[in-house]
């Protein structure tokens, strides 16, 4: 039977750090939209707090988290014993994307990640922090796992932007990130030329102000709003209108 708690304990900390892989859940709000799960490897997880978490990201051909969770912030991350004792973990959370090279990133990944504790920390290709506020961690039994032997990590994607610039890199970004598949906006980054830059994009393609990698802009409640959140505010708006006309008409008449 599945357990929730309000935080990561220190019995789940210590467990979570065993751990060689994560999955990473996140969706649009489109109910047509399509569902992503995404498995990290390599040292890239790391507990900030008992209610934070965050990932180092290296480039791939998928922009779907960063679309998802700008856009609604929704983010869940998954992680499952395939030795030992049988269990499976959910943190389930809110996300915010810190890209390469904004102040907070440079705060984040000189904190916790060093050469000493972290295999990727020189390696070239990396796209953003990802802090997880979590809310609720779920906690179940896990039995139908199987078992599988850590053997270590690929050398493929590490080695494949070892051999390039960041200009490249960046060029990846224009060609393969910057759209999801149900075309939400992806990577933006000064990296990529004016069209891309964060000031000019964000949620939903509209124009805002990008701070520490945070989209700010002020029409997003109107977006990130649900449909019938939306009507009623439509609606609100319109009943106030009508009766401010109805008084002012009152008021000429007299």
């Amino acid at each position: 039977m599945g357990e929730f708690y309000d935080d990561i304990s220190e019995s789940h900390a210590e467990w979570i750090k065993k751990q060689k892989v994560i999955f990473v859940g996140t969706s649009p709000l489109d109910p047509n939209g399509k569902v992503n799960l995404s498995p990290k490897g390599y040292d890239c997880f790391r507990i900030i707090g008992p209610n934070q978490v965050c990932y180092l990201e290296l480039t791939g051909s998928g922009i779907e988290t960063q679309s998802h969770v700008e856009e609604n912030k929704r983010i869940t991350i998954m992680l499952c014993a395939f030795e030992g004792a049988p269990r499976i973990m959910r943190l389930f959370g809110t996300g915010t994307i810190h890209r390469v090279g904004t102040p907070r990133f440079n705060v984040l990944f000189s904190k916790h990640y060093t050469s000493d504790n972290c295999d990727i920390h020189a390696s070239i290709g990396k796209r953003s922090i990802i802090v997880v506020d979590v809310y609720k961690v779920g906690s179940s039994c896990g039995y139908g796992v199987p078992f599988y032997d850590y053997k270590g990590s690929r050398p493929t994607l590490t080695n494949y932007w070892g051999k390039k610039s960041e200009h490249q890199v960046a060029d990846y970004w224009v060609k393969k990130n910057t759209t999801s598949l149900d075309g939400l906006p992806g990577m933006r980054h000064e990296m990529m030329g004016e069209k891309w830059l964060p000031s000019l994009i964000t949620k939903g393609g509209r124009k805002g102000t990008e701070v520490d990698g945070e989209g700010e802009d002020e029409g997003s409640w109107w977006e990130l709003g649900s449909v019938w959140a939306n009507a009623t505010l439509v609606a609100a708006g319109a009943g106030f209108g009508a009766a401010v006309a109805s008084y002012v008409f009152k008021q000429r008449r007299h």
